[in-house]
């Protein structure tokens, strides 16, 4: 057999195998693509990654130090923790709260809405979290809890004065205001227990500032 006939021979070969390398790569990225937007938002993610319900707190705090009290927002960085939160009555403590609410930090803890307000500032403060793990007793919580976040550059306190679910296309709970003065917006999808299938809904905790120094400027 000539050189010519037996590369003509393999290069049929590796394009008769073409379909079945672009068929493996595709059920890989469909993999992917159910993983992140499907099986991680189910209220039984938890047991196919073997996963806790509710994330270990001692972890998420990891080295994070709360500031003394000052009335001066630090330079703070997307994508770092400034802040831990306890909500009164859940059994998780020390939420790690990061500056930003993309799905790397959401993987971690909680995340704080980088268009809003932070504490102190006298405006909507808008932070989520999973409900599968750190907001998995959200939707639990009842009027008057209070809600307690511990900042880098000191502590505010928070009551919850109402409690709304609503559909996950409606924007206008999470969108930035000063039209109520500082409210915390707590929220998560809803319901935690929904048989399997993909939330469409959310769950908030609107809560009102009760102490914690005012920033300037």
């Amino acid at each position: 057999m000539s050189k010519k006939s037996k590369g003509k021979r393999v290069g049929e070969g590796l394009l008769k195998l073409l379909p079945f390398v672009l068929f493996f790569c595709a059920l890989i990225l469909f993999s992917l693509f159910l993983f992140n937007t499907v099986l991680e938002e189910t209220a039984y993610f938890s047991l196919f990654v073997g996963e806790r319900v509710y994330a270990d707190s001692e972890e998420q705090a990891g080295d994070f130090v709360p500031g003394a009290a000052t009335d001066t927002l630090p330079q703070i960085a997307y994508g770092t923790q400034f802040a831990q939160l306890n909500v009164e009555g859940w059994d998780i403590k020390n939420i790690a709260v990061y500056l930003g609410n993309d799905k790397s930090i959401l993987k971690k803890a909680a995340g704080m809405s980088f268009a809003s307000g932070f504490p102190g500032q006298g405006q909507r403060v808008i932070i989520s979290s999973h409900v599968t793990r750190e907001f998995a007793e959200l939707e639990d919580t009842p009027i008057g809890a209070v809600v307690t976040i511990e900042t880098l550059y000191g502590p505010y306190e928070y009551r919850v004065v109402d409690k709304r679910s609503f559909s996950g296309t409606e924007r206008s709970l999470l969108t930035p205001s000063t039209l109520y003065g500082e409210q915390l917006i707590l929220y998560t999808c809803y319901p935690r227990d929904n048989g399997g299938h993909r939330r469409t809904e959310r769950c908030a905790l609107i809560c009102e500032k009760i102490s914690g120094l005012e920033l300037v400027g």
